[in-house]
């Protein structure tokens, strides 16, 4: 154990789960590595966005809706959670594990609640949630959130206690989040109150977290194990890209509403291929730069909320320019 941390009692049970799991990887079945390490990608930020936003565009905007509102409160909470507990990651809580050298890369910052199972949960709950009558389809879409959550176990990165929060936290969103939108659908300016209560609250969160929150500092061999102003960076630049999801989402159903049943299914191939490209560029090349490399905040905040604005908002509003064009 490492000298300058302490763990309580009940934590030693799970590292004793880590632990088998890992005789298990290293001893035999090492080779599954990278089996988990492809099905963890389901639960990264980009590749449920890039979901939520091809339903959103293409499929259905009223479910596109649903599913961009749970990534992008996914986000907030998750983020805001792992400032608030400042958790570290197993292999820093008992020097007896090892994660696998091909996950360490993607497990960074703190580690409680674990933000892929959380994400899977949310997203790809909220798709099962969206199919509930198609029972088989279901229940895969199920078992794929619970192997997200188990590859977060067996790679090594996250306790049993990170995984199942972060499944708990996207199930409540996607039980709670469909009753919002409910009560939203009801009357379109509600979704206005939404986006301004949600504004408020992710400020005062996002105040809490730089001036008043308390950061555990652990030192190893002289160096930092997590580095405060590093984590409230990543903070901030996600709220902004969060609040830009929501904040178009709710603006373009209130003032500018399109259905994409009504485009042919060309037009909708057309505009996923095209704004699938734009957004996986975009978070490869702006998204994971900016919180990787810490840069001015008055550069990376305008970007992050424009970059989601953009998805959830511009886009959209591009495309149905184009259609009006195109009918006049």
């Amino acid at each position: 154990m490492i000298d300058c941390l302490s763990n309580p009692d009940w934590i030693n049970p799970q590292i004793d789960c880590l632990l088998f799991l890992q005789n298990l990887r290293i001893g035999n079945l090492e080779c599954l590595d990278k089996f988990f390490l492809s099905i963890t990608v389901f639960g990264e930020f980009w590749l449920p966005v890039l979901i939520c936003a091809i339903v959103y565009w293409c499929i259905d905007f009223r479910a596109g809706i649903y599913l961009m509102s749970l990534a992008g409160f996914n986000a907030l909470l998750t983020h805001f959670f792992k400032s608030l507990a400042c958790v570290y990651r197993p292999w820093v809580l008992s020097d007896s594990l090892h994660p696998s050298e091909l996950a360490i890369p993607y497990a960074k910052g703190y580690s409680f609640p674990s933000g892929h199972s959380a994400m899977s949960s949310s997203v790809v709950g909220g798709i099962a949630f969206l199919l509930r009558k198609r029972k088989f389809l279901c229940i895969a879409l199920i078992g794929l959130i619970l192997l997200i959550g188990f590859s977060r176990l067996w790679l090594g990165v996250h306790t049993p206690q990170d995984v199942v929060c972060g499944l708990l936290t996207g199930l409540i969103l996607v039980f709670c989040i469909n009753l919002l939108i409910n009560w939203a659908e009801r009357n379109k300016n509600r979704y206005l109150y939404i986006a301004a209560i949600m504004n408020v609250l992710a400020i005062l969160a996002l105040i809490y977290v730089v001036f008043f929150n308390t950061y555990r500092i652990d030192y190893v061999s002289g160096e930092i194990l997590v580095d405060p102003k590093k984590s409230i960076y990543v903070t901030i630049v996600v709220f902004a890209f969060a609040l830009g999801l929501l904040n178009g989402c709710f603006l373009c159903r209130r003032f500018f509403p399109f259905e994409p049943q009504t485009a042919s299914v060309k037009n909708r191939i057309l505009r996923g291929i095209i704004g699938g490209i734009l957004l996986i560029t975009l978070l490869k090349f702006i998204l994971t730069p900016i919180i990787i490399n810490i840069i001015s905040l008055r550069i990376a905040l305008p970007i992050m909320f424009s970059l989601g604005l953009f998805i959830t908002l511009i886009y959209p509003m591009i495309f149905n320019i184009f259609k009006k064009e195109k009918r006049g």
